[in-house]
């Protein structure tokens, strides 16, 4: 007879009687495997929905996914800024939030570095992504950005675009290996680092795991496990700053009227 499976209730409900545990005996590895093995469990079963920047070329879709993909709602519905390319959402029962991670996808046809060469190594195209980076640095839903790129370092730093100016480019002309260098380094010091996934497919699944990941290192967060008393008024302030945005924009995604 088969082992009936958990419910995301129970892993919770086991998830936070091990965090308990692991206070009292915070060096036991045997606790921390369990504790491991329950988050991992429990991040499967969280509902995720993404959002996706509308000018998206060749986008991610919720087949590639494997998550329902939404419209990115401009500040006019939203009541925030676009950031990024592709949000993602977290809810499950008593709990619901922004995935910390916001994702700049950069691809293409061919060997899918076009998008980001394009947005590096041109000037204006540049100081518009650094103006972004500031965007998503006054966003207080998201604690870290990243740069998906479909493509390897080595693509990048050997790609001639098609064109220079306007003439087609058949003397091979680019940007130098040098200064192309530089702009990922750029946005490294930015906090924003540059993830060369290869592929789309592995961009996809590269996405994937960043969310699953920032999911298990946050769980106790979600779960409220170390909440702070609700005496703490500088710490209930912040925090319903975040809900009140976090619910505006969700209600404006699902065209919630309040």
């Amino acid at each position: 007879m088969m082992a009936q499976k958990k419910t995301i209730q129970q892993y919770g409900e086991e998830i936070k009687s091990l965090h308990e545990d692991l206070k009292e005996y915070p060096d036991s590895e045997s606790i921390q495997s369990k504790l491991n093995t329950r988050v991992g469990s429990w991040a499967k079963l969280i509902d995720i929905t993404i959002f996706a920047a509308q000018n998206e070329q060749i986008p991610w879709t919720s087949e590639d996914l494997g998550y329902p993909v939404r419209p990115m709602l401009l500040k006019g519905k939203s009541g925030l800024q676009q950031v990024g390319d592709y949000q993602a959402y977290y809810s499950g029962p008593g709990f619901a939030g922004w995935v910390g991670i916001l994702a700049e996808r950069k691809g293409g046809k061919g060997k899918g570095c076009e998008d980001l060469y394009s947005t590096l190594m041109g000037a204006e195209n540049c100081a518009r992504f650094y103006r972004e980076i500031d965007r998503f640095r006054g966003d207080p839903r998201f604690s870290q950005m990243v740069v998906i790129a479909e493509c390897t370092l080595n693509d990048f730093l050997l790609y001639n675009p098609p064109f220079n100016g306007k003439e087609r480019n058949t003397n091979h002309i680019g940007a130098n290996v040098e200064a192309r260098r530089g702009k990922i380094a750029s946005l490294y010091v930015r906090g924003v680092p540059v993830l060369f996934a290869g592929t789309r497919k592995n961009a996809i699944e590269l996405y994937k795991g960043l969310i699953r990941q920032w999911l298990k290192q946050n769980y106790a967060s979600i779960l409220k496990l170390d909440e702070k008393p609700y005496n703490d008024v500088s710490y209930m302030t912040t925090k319903k700053a975040r809900l009140e945005a976090e619910l505006k924009a969700v209600n404006n995604a699902l065209g919630v009227e309040v």
